[in-house]
């Protein structure tokens, strides 16, 4: 049990269950949901059998593909609030709502691949594509709550490595190709050419990280090409990284347009964000009718969707498909950058212009400020219910 100060708005708090899966970085949102809550929690570690595959409308409320030996206890005494992410938990949280034997908030994040309904709260992102609807509230970047002293004991750690650089530091967050963008040699010269220019014009240096999914050739052209000051950090499993002090201590961020984590991150320090947009690659074309019918139809909903049209039948009919369970839009990452420069939380980097007086608006954060509301009011509704 770990435990964060409750808000006295609220007391007593839920007994809160947090359901964490294999992914670090979903776990990572769970956790920032309760850290933002400020509510006790207990978490609970699942681990999923190896030939798991089963969708969560077929699972129903159920413990499907949960393997049970190696996943921590579901037993009593039972929470109040259960908050999981992804499709996989999406049956268990349900089936522990069951067993409660009392209601039991229920709150999804991400995308449950299943009837949106059966939950109290689905709150997602733009890239999955849910449509508007009672339950589901839309947020502009993922849950992220900084540790304040995992952040400072960074900054102490790693600032004498990038002492005498000239300002402004404008830290760069270079993620990796995807199944729908490019990040091969050429977008690196590219992208090396780019910061280049930006650095001279703005007078300053490159704090640059590679990640994990970063071409290995990456480094070593970054080296060769790169002039202006500089600090380059070439990512790996072992050692130190400098990540949270180069954004703790950047007066802006250039990240690539395939890594919604770490543009999250930079938000959730208020920096300025700059994307850098990777070559869009588009969808690989499925064959068959039916397939070819389904792709079609949401394909449409989603350009229009980014043409910002207003939905026409034939998008309201597939919006009740997908809260129905039964249509599943697929991630689109050119929404979800759109959506970054349509709140004002991030611009378009263009090694042409510099602009060091541009701060970000407050959208990402206030809009978790309305989600933490709703959620305190929720359980106080089902508490005095």
């Amino acid at each position: 049990m770990t435990s964060i100060t409750e808000s006295a708005e609220t007391a007593p708090p839920p007994r809160l269950w947090l359901l964490f899966g294999e992914r670090r970085g979903d776990n990572a949102q769970v956790l920032a949901l309760a850290r933002l809550l400020g509510w006790p929690f207990e978490i609970k570690q699942l681990h999923w059998d190896t030939d798991y595959d089963v969708q969560p409308a077929e699972a129903g409320a159920s413990l499907a593909g949960l393997d049970r030996s190696a996943s921590d206890s579901l037993a009593a005494p039972w929470p109040d609030m259960v908050i999981g992410i992804g499709f996989r938990s999406a049956p268990i949280s349900r089936w522990i709502a069951a067993q409660a034997g009392h209601p039991v908030v229920n709150i999804r994040l991400g995308r449950p691949r299943t009837e949106l309904s059966l939950y109290d709260l689905v709150i997602t992102t733009p890239q999955y594509g849910l449509p508007p609807g009672p339950n589901v509230r839309e947020l502009p970047l993922p849950l992220v709550a900084p540790d304040a002293a995992e952040i400072e004991a960074a900054r102490v750690r790693w600032r004498p490595h990038l002492a005498g650089l000239p300002r402004p530091w404008t830290a760069v967050l270079l993620g990796g190709p995807t199944q729908h963008m490019a990040f091969d040699d050429l977008v690196a010269a590219e992208i090396a050419a780019g910061l280049q220019q930006f650095a001279t014009r703005s007078g300053g240096s490159l704090l640059i990280t590679t990640s994990p999914r970063s071409p290995r050739s990456l480094p070593d052209l970054l080296a060769r090409s790169v002039t202006a000051p500089h600090f380059l950090h070439r990512w790996r499993a072992e050692g130190d990284n400098p990540y949270l002090a180069l954004l703790a201590e950047a007066d802006q961020v250039v990240v690539t347009s395939d890594s919604i984590s770490m543009t999250a991150d930079a938000a959730a320090l208020e920096k300025p964000i700059l994307i850098y947009e990777l070559p869009w690659l588009g969808r690989t074309k499925k064959p068959g009718l039916v397939a070819g019918i389904k792709r079609y139809v949401r394909e449409r909903r989603e350009r229009r969707g980014m043409a910002g049209l207003a939905p026409d039948p034939l998008d309201r009919f597939y919006d009740r498909l997908t809260l129905a369970g039964r249509a599943r839009p697929r991630r689109n990452a050119l929404e979800f950058t759109r959506r970054l420069y349509q709140s004002g939380i991030a611009r378009r980097f263009d090694p042409a212009q510099v602009d060091l007086a541009w701060r970000p608006q407050a959208a990402a954060r206030e809009a978790q400020r309305r989600v933490i509301a709703e959620i305190r009011a929720l359980w106080r509704a089902r508490r005095a219910g």
